[in-house]
């Protein structure tokens, strides 16, 4: 199997399973909010956002590792890929470890994270442990995952997490409704961590039996060498990551309200959604992107990050004008006009969106080329520029404020950095048509998203309308990109590819 059908293959699987995934999803928080109320869910969203930053613990130790996975698999050397996952299992357990204890001292300080903590919520401290518990012991089993994903198999880690997922909310579902109970409900989730990553060892297991030999070889030293040195440019990119993507919701709590949390967090669940599939599909052509690294020349490599680049600004695109003219109305009708923020806060939540989903290509890419020394201080200027103007902006604006401190943030930092450094370390290219590119694609998104939101103002506020405009931002964008973009070699490619997809479902199904 090559690498387009492998990657067609892991593309199909992610999105057919998250479909039922993110109808279920909604489902479960509806009967959540109705269930235990706004407090609790802006507690869960704090919980998450505090674990997120523990995760800098991980200190990029497992992008690290899959990067060293890659030429292994493509040659088949099993001695080595052994060594690896011995590694990778170690240097995980401690991490597990080591959250868990930073974790759960912790416990104590809550306060401090919460402008006010609701006094109508019990047992607090024991809620957020089970979450540390949750988040740590996942780190015992999944480095096998990895393994899956190096070679191109993350379809399989996907079907897993599926139908644990799936019977973790049906579940979760019965305990709302039955018990009204958050602390079932967190159990929920703990047992369905420890069942997902204990299935997928045993699936890692059968499918690569070697890992399962005794003897192992210790790994050379310049193969550690390289891991260290990837591991310690990865703690400035982790720390980064971590600090810009997970501080939003404690910020939030800390300046203005758990309940704005709550409120946010309904937002967060589609944005969320969808950038999880949005990182399932990128970890499928990452695998492959890594199998292309150790093989191929720099030409192709341009070739394969513009390919990348075009279907990302065609997916995203069409992505963020929808998120744009259908946010509000799919909260009005899913939970009510009281959950609802501004349309200037929805902007700027579908810009972070847009730009944190764009940058997946070239991020991605730089990641599977081991690219992570060059720019390993820009998260040094970016978090803390994103605290400051935060936090100085949270007061006259609220949570739009707080918001804009990413937006911003991100466009002044690792929007410039991460081009250049892809571009001319590791395709030998002069980034500036990358930027020619980016302002292109973004240029022809607003203006099919201004053409969308001229008619979805005809539209009346109603159920039947808000099936209506779903269609018209379905046909909308998506004509303007193929007026636009029919002639460009890139299309020819994608087009090419969907075409053959076609081609072998219908000679499969014959």
């Amino acid at each position: 199997m090559n690498r387009v059908d492998n990657i067609a293959k892991n593309m199909k699987s992610t999105i057919f399973t998250q479909i039922p995934l993110f109808i279920i999803s909604f489902v479960v928080r509806r009967v959540f909010i109705v269930v235990l109320g706004e407090q609790y869910l802006g507690l869960n969203g704090l919980f998450t956002n505090i674990l997120s930053l523990l995760s800098v613990a991980e200190l990029g130790f497992g992008t690290s590792i899959t990067f060293s996975l890659y030429r292994p698999l493509a040659v088949g050397d099993r001695e080595k890929i052994k060594s690896l996952m011995r590694l990778y299992r170690r240097a995980y357990t401690a991490i597990g470890i080591l959250i868990l204890a930073v974790g759960f001292s912790l416990t104590p300080f809550l306060d401090f994270f919460v402008k006010e903590m609701p006094r109508d919520i019990s047992h607090v401290e024991l809620i957020y442990m089970l979450h540390v518990l949750d988040s740590g012991i996942s780190y015992f089993f999944s480095y096998k995952a990895s393994l899956l994903f190096a070679d191109q198999k993350k379809y399989v880690e996907t079907l897993i997490r599926t139908y644990v997922k799936l019977a973790q909310h049906v579940v979760q579902l019965i305990v709302l409704v039955v018990f009204k109970n958050y602390i079932l409900y967190i159990l929920c989730l703990v047992i369905s961590s420890i069942a997902t990553n204990i299935w997928i060892s045993v699936t890692a297991n059968r499918r690569y039996p070697y890992l399962k030999e005794k003897e192992v070889k210790t790994l050379p030293q310049e193969d550690t060498a390289a891991i260290r040195r990837n591991v310690g440019a990865m703690v400035f990119h982790k720390f980064g990551d971590v600090a810009i993507y997970g501080t939003d919701n404690i910020l939030m709590a800390k300046f203005i309200s758990l309940a704005s949390v709550g409120l946010y967090s309904n937002y967060l669940l589609v944005t969320d959604t969808l950038h999880r599939i949005i990182n399932r599909m990128y970890m499928d052509i990452m695998a492959s992107m890594g199998n292309l690294n150790a093989s191929e020349s720099d030409e192709r490599k341009l070739r394969a990050v513009n390919n990348q680049t075009f279907f990302s600004a065609w997916l995203f695109g069409f992505c963020a004008i929808c998120l744009f003219h259908l946010f509000n109305p799919f909260i009005t009708l899913w939970l009510g006009k009281q959950y609802l923020f501004p349309q200037s806060t929805v902007a700027v939540i579908v810009i972070n969106f847009y730009l944190a989903a764009m940058r997946k290509p070239v991020s991605n890419t730089k990641q599977v080329m081991g690219l992570f020394w060059h720019d390993r201080f820009a998260p040094l200027a970016e978090v803390p520029l994103n605290l400051v103007v935060s936090i100085l902006l949270s007061g006259p604006l609220g949570i739009l404020g707080i918001l804009l401190g990413t937006m911003i943030s991100t466009l002044l930092v690792p929007f410039w950095v991460e081009p250049v450094v892809l571009y001319r370390f590791g395709l030998n290219r002069n980034p500036v048509s990358y930027f020619v590119r980016f302002a292109v694609y973004t240029l022809i998104t607003v203006l099919a998203g201004g053409i969308t939101g001229l008619c979805c103002r005809l539209v009346p506020e109603t159920l039947p309308g808000f099936l209506l405009k779903m269609i018209i931002c379905v046909l909308i964008p998506n004509t303007v990109f193929i007026l636009v973009y029919y002639h460009t070699e890139e299309f020819r490619y994608l087009k090419g590819i969907g075409a053959r997809m076609i081609k072998k479902y219908i000679k499969k199904k014959n």
